[in-house]
């Protein structure tokens, strides 16, 4: 479901925000300024982000900000197309992803340089790949936001591709290191 992020200044502070309908939210807040809005199809997700990027200067269980003129100028850039940020949650499994392939990658550069047979070392490097897939399961992402910060379940999704993969990474590793051994 689509919906907006804002940047709004009130007073000294800054406030970060999601929301269906920006008009009626501008509204209801006043804002003194509105700085930045984008049309987004997961708010929640770009929202979380921002709020884990700017939490040391956030107040305490609010949405409202103290940034410095380079923060707030970093905040409006994440707004626009040069966004550093990624936009969705579906991408905090493609960084996994990545990640997975990067530790294959080293771990069977590294255990090219042992006596290990090749089934053995296979085995290692599958094993190691499987890392990234496990935390993403177990901690819900890879620090790009608080999953407390978005709504209930939402990033269920992503746990459940990565528990699928990591288990057959780890299924993979098992047999191979199974079969080395009988």
């Amino acid at each position: 479901m689509s919906g907006h992020v804002f940047l709004i200044r009130k007073g000294s502070f800054f406030m970060i925000g999601k929301c269906g309908d920006v008009t009626r939210q501008m509204k209801k807040l006043r804002p003194d300024e509105v700085l930045s809005t984008l049309e987004i199809e997961e708010p929640e997700a770009f929202e979380a982000r921002l709020l884990r990027r700017y939490q040391n200067v956030r107040l305490p269980e609010s949405g409202y900000f103290q940034l410095s003129e380079k923060q707030l100028k970093d905040c409006k850039r994440q707004f626009g197309v040069k966004s550093k940020i990624p936009k969705r949650l579906s991408e905090e499994f493609s960084i996994a992803f990545t990640c997975s392939v990067l530790f294959f990658i080293l771990a069977g550069a590294l255990f090219l340089k042992t006596t290990l047979s090749p089934s053995l070392e296979l085995a290692f490097a599958f094993a190691f790949s499987a890392l990234p897939m496990w935390l993403l399961f177990f901690l819900g992402n890879f620090g790009g936001y608080y999953v407390g910060d978005l709504k209930l379940f939402s990033s269920w999704l992503n746990r459940l591709r990565a528990l699928s993969l990591a288990l057959i990474l780890s299924a993979l590793s098992y047999l191979l290191f199974i079969k080395t051994i009988i």
